[in-house]
């Protein structure tokens, strides 16, 4: 596409440069309109109605002017004055009689402000500086002002002008780059003000506003600028405002500012606030020659993960280090320790002092740029185009602890638990989410975040807002799932969690800003529901039996008791027999400071209970609450199902620090063992899937998993293994795995 000049760069080129310093000298008593007159008809700057861009090519001349560029004629009359907003003089008068609903509002309209003389202009004004939050009210670019007009008097006003001329959030979700966004900049536009006056209280207002601005904007923008909007962002604080309106309205949440103005970092910082975007054409990725996140990745089975020729670099050459002997450097290493995952690093390079020296040199390389979410990169953008192909993914995100007590002269680490003694153990807490199928296949490690815990600070953070808690790393994972779901629209996201997942502030979140992610969690605490005094346990164990099943139980190990822990006995491997009850609820707010001002959670709630559990055995008792509908029995199987493949974590912690042995890493710095740790996470992850492949999968051919010379020599090695250790397993299917570990039985309903 061919690049388009704004006006300051035309105008700031060296033939015209010229043509503007020759003119000066000729017209020294002319006034700076005058220039921008004899400019625009020059160089041909019109708007699309055909009329000189006068304003425009004045502020270019300013800007410039302060550069060096030339020295303009002095300020005439009121021009050299500061602005100042006209107002309306005795103020507006306030709404009468208005109703609590927006469909008992009589008259409800938009009306359109003209000029800066029009009555209704003070008027905007007036509002705007007296009962705006932000007060001033100067807009910049093509303006477009509206009043909320009724019979009950003036309701409020909303206000456009330019759009920001970069935004991190907005320009990575559109996908331009600076030569499209120079080019259709102009068809985004900014909501800069939007008011519903304080004494207003009208169900419903503020998204039926936004729907009759959708319905006006365009044909008032085109009739006064001759251009067409295709898109409209706005800003809304999220300390103040919880941006209810504008889900209502369809819009669309893109993520928080960084904190900085319209000009960027050279201004003073400013609050944080969310965005939010509505597509007017829903054709302008087409009308600027871009592609969606969804076309520009391509879907990959599960299958080709698992290909021994190239899967290192298919995981890992996606890095992006910003040195390129560094990205290799990390192929060479993740070959050398996948070929013995639970070998030092000394034993993987065979004793080879220089390539131990260059691991060592990457692992405490200063780049930012290599951290566990750079070295992951690559296999997240894989993991990804796997879940592309799935219409369904659970993501199983937990917390694990990784006891380094061993390490004495490890710098960084934080606390992870108490020993027998109650002396605290030292290590890092890795919170992990874990793709997987609808089966159970792993698909790959969308984040992990490793970090040191101090269970000083947990007392103190107790009355902070979650952004400043531990447990906001549960909302982290749904903020970041509805970042990837916009590269996988046709796949159905699914957060599983366990009892620690438990928070409320996590189901709002979900509700207030990634409507389009579920969340399926094990509930913690018996909460209060809205109606009356009720709580959440008892109400679930009133309901009748609507269904059974059962669930394989695998062995219990014998644990010895702690201080803050009782023993646990060895168990064998058992079938319970749960039954079903659930049922649709709304809970209350929690009474604590930060939740006590969040609106009641409508949830569906699932229990299930072992009445009969075998003599020693703790019953199984799960409630499970989920934003999916549970309305029929198969639906409450499904999330049970869902849910039992929690574990599937738990297997790959357990790889990690069995097989991959994360634990034994030597490092001195906290930094350097997160940055290890996140190398044989990739690794794990493709053990557990080889693992299941070769369980459930025994006919998949050889040469997907070894190299030609391993295929080679398992046929020569044949004849010498027993047959029927040659044939294995009778073939399973990834579903007969669940039916084997969860077995349903219907009844009645």
């Amino acid at each position: 596409m061919k690049t388009q000049q704004t006006i300051q760069e035309r105008l700031a080129s060296p033939e015209v440069v010229g043509k503007i310093r020759e003119w000066l000298k000729r017209n020294k008593h002319e006034s700076r309109l005058a220039l921008a007159e004899h400019l625009c008809k020059e160089l041909g700057l019109k708007d699309p109605r055909g009329k000189l861009r006068l304003a425009g090519v004045q502020k270019a001349l300013r800007v410039l002017e302060a550069q060096g560029y030339w020295r303009l004629a002095k300020l005439r009359g009121v021009y050299g004055k500061s602005w100042q907003p006209r107002r309306m003089e005795g103020g507006a008068t306030e709404p009468r009689g208005v109703p609590g609903r927006v469909e008992q509002v009589k008259g409800l309209e938009l009306v359109e402000v003209g000029s800066e003389d029009d009555e209704l202009f003070r008027l905007w004004n007036e509002l705007m500086l007296s009962e705006h939050p932000l007060g001033e009210c100067r807009l910049v670019g093509r303006q477009l002002r509206y009043l909320i007009g009724s019979e009950h008097g003036w309701l409020g006003g909303i206000g456009f002008g330019s759009c920001a001329l970069r935004l991190r959030v907005r320009d990575e979700w559109i996908g331009w780059d600076d030569c499209t966004r120079k080019g259709f900049q102009e068809r985004l536009i900014n909501m800069t003000r939007f008011l519903i006056r304080p004494q207003v209280r009208c169900e419903n207002l503020a998204s039926r506003v936004l729907s009759l601005c959708r319905e006006r904007l365009v044909g008032d923008f085109v009739n006064r600028y001759g251009i067409e909007p295709w898109l409209v962002e706005s800003f809304v604080d999220s300390e103040r405002y919880f941006g209810g309106c504008y889900r209502a309205a369809n819009w669309l949440y893109l993520g928080a500012t960084t904190g900085r103005t319209r000009n960027g970092p050279g201004r003073p910082v400013t609050s944080k606030k969310d965005v939010y975007l509505y597509e007017i054409n829903p054709h302008w990725r087409r009308e600027m020659g871009l592609v969606s996140k969804a076309e520009r990745i391509e879907s990959v089975s599960v299958e080709e993960a698992v290909h021994s020729q190239r899967w290192i670099e298919a995981e890992f050459g996606g890095v992006q280090f910003g040195h390129q002997d560094a990205e290799q450097r990390l192929l060479r290493i993740v070959a050398a320790k996948a070929h013995n995952p639970s070998a030092s690093y000394s034993e993987c390079f065979a004793g080879n002092r220089h390539q131990l020296k260059a691991y060592y040199r990457f692992i405490a390389n200063p780049r930012k740029a290599i951290c566990p979410q750079g070295i992951l990169q690559g296999h997240r953008q894989q993991s990804i185009r796997r879940m592309k192909e799935q219409k369904r993914v659970l993501v199983i995100h937990d917390t694990t602890d990784l006891n380094f007590s061993e390490r004495l002269h490890c710098n960084g680490l934080g606390d992870v638990g108490k020993n027998q003694t109650g002396a605290l153990s030292r290590g890092l807490k890795m919170h992990s989410a874990l793709a997987l199928g609808e089966q159970g296949l792993p698909l790959g490690v969308l984040r992990t975040d490793i970090y040191a815990s101090h269970f000083g600070a947990k007392d103190k953070a107790k009355n902070r807002p979650i952004e400043e808690k531990e447990s906001y790393r549960w909302l982290r994972t749904v903020e970041d799932l509805a970042e990837i779901s916009q590269w996988v629209p046709q796949t159905q996201l699914i957060a599983v969690g366990d009892r620690e997942s438990d928070l409320f502030e996590l189901f709002d979140y979900r509700r207030r800003k990634a409507r389009n992610i579920h969340l399926l969690v094990r509930a913690h605490y018996n909460r209060c529901l809205e109606e009356g005094s009720a709580k959440l346990f008892d109400h679930l164990g009133a309901l009748p039996v609507m269904g059974k099943a059962q669930i394989e139980v695998p062995r219990q190990r014998e644990k010895k008791g702690k201080p803050s822990k009782p023993g646990q006995i060895a168990l064998p491997a058992r079938k319970a027999h749960v039954e079903l009850r659930w049922g649709k609820v709304t809970l209350a707010a929690p009474a604590t400071a930060q939740t006590r001002h969040l609106p009641a959670l409508e949830i569906y709630a699932l229990l299930v209970f072992e009445p009969h559990p075998p003599k020693g055995a703790k019953a199984l008792r799960w409630v499970l609450l989920t934003t999916l509908p549970i309305d029929s029995r198969k639906q409450a199987l499904r999330c049970l199902r869902w849910y039992t493949l929690r574990w599937r974590i738990e297997e790959w912690h357990r790889v990690l620090k069995s097989g991959c042995r994360i634990e034994s890493h030597q490092h001195h710095s906290a930094q350097k063992l997160a940055r290890a740790i996140a190398i044989d996470a990739v690794i794990a992850w493709r053990v557990m899937l080889l693992t299941l492949l070769g369980r459930e999968v025994p006919e998949i051919p050889c040469k997907m998993i070894f190299a030609p010379w391993e295929c080679s020599l398992l046929k020569l090695l044949q004849p010498l293994v027993a047959p029927e250790t040659i044939r294995g397993p009778k073939k399973k299917t990834y579903a007969s795995e669940q039916q084997q570990s969860l077995s349903l039985d219907s009844v009645g309903h």
